[in-house]
């Protein structure tokens, strides 16, 4: 009675080890992070040099509110990466007026994976950035982290 108490168990830890196994091998995240240095194409669309997990991308402005402290956009951005793959993201970006300085905000932007092609196939997820633009000229400097899983 012993003998088969003890082959339960061990059987219960095997098979628990691998419907672990198993789950882990299913969430499987990358972290992802870097920076950007962006320039609009015109008033909707911006195209950005970027290092880290992404080497380049475009944005482009869906919807433009004006708030009493700057700005909310509603964008889509395409990120590439060097290792072949594709980000699709829709995006809630903040900017905050800068006091002082015409036309200067400080950005935030909220990024919703809704595609994953090549090298981020499965992988979905958030990430966040944080920099300042120069509305005026066009111009973004952006720092992105976060971390994206399948």
């Amino acid at each position: 009675m012993l003998k088969q108490i003890y082959k339960i168990i061990l059987s219960a830890i095997v098979l628990g080890a691998f419907t672990f196994n198993a789950h882990a091998a299913d969430n499987q995240c990358m972290p992802i992070g870097g920076t950007g240095l962006g320039e609009a194409m015109d008033e909707t669309h911006f195209v950005a040099a970027m290092s880290g997990a992404f080497s380049g991308a475009h944005a482009n402005v869906t919807e433009r509110k004006q708030t009493e402290t700057g700005l909310i956009l509603d964008m889509e951005h395409y990120f590439i990466s060097d290792k072949g793959g594709l980000l699709k993201t829709k995006d809630k970006a903040t900017l905050t007026a800068v006091p002082g300085k015409d036309q200067v905000y400080m950005i935030e932007i909220t990024y919703n994976v809704i595609e994953a092609l090549g090298a981020y196939t499965g992988y979905k997820g958030k990430f966040n950035s944080f920099g300042l633009m120069k509305l005026g000229e066009g111009k973004v400097i952006v720092r992105y982290a976060g971390e994206l899983c399948k």
